[in-house]
């Protein structure tokens, strides 16, 4: 089976691995003027993240490649990253999976944990 010429390759850029095997793992995004905003995640590491979005959402209107937002990881285990961290989105692309059918996923690199007051 041969793939469509036209189809574009993507470079895996990820410097480390992610867990897809966690359960009810949140993340939280705050825009100004804007709801709070709450998605499933679908994989993690230390440095990123696969957000899922419905493809109808407003928030795909108010964001773009390269903005900094603040992210609140909710991990119902614990386990890292959780908390408020600052974070760049890094990509929106259509979800490939067919149980993502009307979804996006957004990607998103880690760059700091805040310090929340």
């Amino acid at each position: 089976m041969s793939k469509d010429p036209t189809e574009k390759m993507t470079e895996e850029k990820r410097q480390e691995s992610r867990s897809t095997q966690i359960q009810n793992y949140r993340v939280e995004i705050k825009l100004v003027g804007e709801p709070i905003y709450q998605f499933r995640v679908v994989d993690v590491s230390s440095k990123g993240a696969g957000l899922l979005v419905n493809e109808n959402s407003r928030f795909l209107k108010k964001i773009e490649v390269g903005q900094v937002v603040d992210a609140d990881f909710i991990s119902p285990q614990g386990s890292n990253p959780s908390g408020l961290y600052q974070a760049e989105i890094r990509h929106i692309t259509q979800a490939d999976e067919s149980r993502y059918k009307g979804l996006r996923l957004v990607g998103i690199r880690i760059r700091e944990k805040l310090i929340q007051a």
